[in-house]
C-alpha cells in the first residue's frame, strides 16, 4: 500500500491535484440519505432498528447499560485508561476557559444589558467507528457540552468497542447508544422511543453523516456540515515523531481526508 507521497514543490500539477477541493456532493448518497431521514422520522425505532442492523451489525439492545459501560472502563490497558483520563483533564481545562461569562453592563443611567448564558438542555454527540474507534471524538465532543452545563449527553456510535465506552465513562455521558449514520442523526434530531430528541447535534462523522446533519439542520442545530477535512504541516525543526502523529490522526478520518507535510529539507 502507498502510505506517503512525496511531491516536489516544483511539480505544480501533482501539487494542483494534491490541494484540489473535494467534488461536489454525491446526488445518490443526497437521494439515500433523505430517505433514511424521513422513514426514520415517520416509523421512529422500527426503522432505527432496521437500519442499524443492515449498516452497524448491531445485535441486541440499541443502548449500552451503565453496567457495560463501567465495566468497559475497568477492562482497558491500565496506560489506555491513564491516556484517556489525561486527554480529558486538558480538554476539560479548555473548555472552562471558552465558557461564555454571563454580564451585566450599565450602559446609560436606567439602562441595563445582560448577557445571560443558559446552556443547552441535551445534545447528542456523533462517535465514528466505520474504520477505527475514535474515542478522542467523543472526549472532545462530551466533554465541553458537560463543562457547559448540558444536561443531558447523549452519544451515539455504530460499533462503540470498551476504549470508546470507557472514553464515555470519564467524559460523564450520560447515554450510549450503538447506532451511526445517517439513521442515528435522524434518531437524534428527532427523537425515538429509545433515543429522545436532542437540541444540538456534533461531531465528525461519513459522508453520510455529514450529509444527513445537513439535512436535519433545518429543524435540529448541528456545529457545522464537516465534509472530507485536512491537515496542513509546514516546518522544517519539528519533531517526525509529533508531526507523524498529527498527520496519522487526520488521516484516519476519512479516505478523502488529507494529510499533508510541506518543508524545504
Amino acid at each position: 500500500m502507498n502510505m506517503v507521497r512525496i511531491v516536489s514543490g516544483d511539480d505544480t500539477r501533482r501539487v494542483a491535484a494534491l490541494v484540489a477541493p473535494a467534488g461536489a456532493r454525491d446526488p445518490e448518497i443526497v437521494r439515500s440519505v433523505t430517505a433514511i431521514v424521513a422513514d426514520v422520522r415517520r416509523r421512529g425505532d422500527r426503522a432505527l432498528r432496521g437500519y442499524a442492523r443492515q449498516f452497524d451489525g448491531l445485535r441486541g439492545p440499541i443502548e449500552v447499560s451503565r453496567a457495560d459501560i463501567a465495566a468497559a472502563e475497568r477492562a482497558i490497558p491500565a496506560p489506555v485508561r491513564r491516556a484517556l483520563r489525561v486527554a480529558a483533564a486538558n480538554i476539560r481545562r479548555v473548555a472552562r476557559a471558552q465558557v461564555p461569562r454571563p454580564a451585566r453592563v450599565r450602559v446609560a443611567p436606567g439602562v441595563v444589558v445582560d448577557q445571560v448564558v443558559t446552556p443547552l438542555r441535551r445534545v447528542g454527540c456523533y462517535v465514528p467507528a466505520g474504520r477505527y474507534p475514535l474515542p478522542s471524538s467523543l472526549l472532545m465532543t462530551a466533554i465541553p457540552a458537560r463543562v457547559a452545563g448540558v444536561s443531558e449527553v447523549f452519544v451515539v456510535c455504530p460499533r462503540p468497542d470498551a476504549v470508546v465506552l470507557a472514553a464515555a465513562a470519564i467524559a460523564g455521558a450520560h447515554r450510549v447508544f450503538r447506532v451511526g449514520g445517517a439513521h442515528a442523526i435522524a434518531a437524534l434530531a428527532y427523537g425515538t422511543a429509545t433515543i429522545p430528541r436532542v437540541d444540538r447535534i456534533v461531531g465528525p462523522g461519513s459522508t453520510y453523516v455529514a450529509e444527513a446533519k445537513a439535512l436535519v439542520s433545518r429543524d435540529c442545530a448541528i456545529d457545522f456540515y464537516a465534509g472530507p477535512s485536512g491537515i496542513v504541516i509546514v516546518s522544517d525543526r519539528a519533531p517526525a515523531a509529533w508531526i507523524a502523529a498529527d498527520m496519522l490522526a487526520q488521516a484516519e478520518h476519512d479516505v478523502e481526508a488529507r494529510a499533508i507535510f510541506i518543508t524545504t529539507r
